[in-house]
């Protein structure tokens, strides 16, 4: 396992690397993680995607573990999860609304990303 692929591990360690401020955690099968992935580019805000049926996640301990610790930050079990920085947002359902509140739009502005309200 190369040095990058071990900071991303842990959820907190690739929320921590802060390289591009929003994360979202997400199966490549799952249509609400499309949903969200569509949601953030059709307001342009930069993000990575982390699959986490895909890659190194595809090995059963690595994938749980990240699952365990997901839920443990978000207090759900399902995908996607949406984080600005290493605030949790949650879900698409949840990102949406807090796009259309103006809370996302906040959120990214304390990171140095400006959006407008979709």
């Amino acid at each position: 396992m190369t040095e990058t692929q071990a900071s991303n591990t842990s959820v907190q360690a690739i929320l921590q690397q802060d390289r591009i401020p929003v994360t979202v955690f997400t199966l490549s099968w799952c249509s609400y993680c499309h949903a969200v992935k569509s949601l953030l580019d059709s307001l342009r805000i930069p993000h990575q995607t982390i699959e986490l049926d895909s890659g190194i996640y595809i090995e059963t301990r690595l994938h749980q573990q990240m699952r365990a610790e997901l839920r443990q930050l978000s207090g759900s079990q399902t995908l996607p999860q949406v984080f600005v920085g290493q605030e949790n947002i949650g879900g698409y359902t949840e990102t949406q609304a807090a796009a259309r509140a103006g809370v996302l739009q906040k959120l990214l502005a304390n990171k140095g990303i400006e959006i407008s309200t979709p």
